[in-house]
């Protein structure tokens, strides 16, 4: 961690990972679902306005940052944010 990762007494502060699907280019391929190594992203159970099942972020579990889904996405839908 760089030592704007500390807090004030000295311990390593924890980034917040954020994930962001983008719905507009997601086309529900679910490559991003099948390498997330904490099962963070789904595919949503109702399609949306093309037909396609896009993919969503799972409520209640942690993303570990290792981009495979970044990585495995084909459209480019998929991108990572530390907070």
């Amino acid at each position: 961690m760089t030592p704007s990762a500390r807090s004030s007494t000295g311990a390593a502060a924890r980034s917040t990972i954020v994930v962001e699907i983008d719905d507009g280019l997601c086309k529900g391929c679910g490559l991003c679902v099948a390498f997330c190594r904490e099962h963070a992203i789904e595919l949503s159970p109702t399609p949306n306005s093309r037909g396609a099942y896009t993919a969503r972020v799972s409520e209640g579990v942690v993303c570990c940052a290792c981009r495979d889904c970044v990585v495995m996405c084909p459209e480019a839908a998929v991108r990572l944010y530390r907070m």
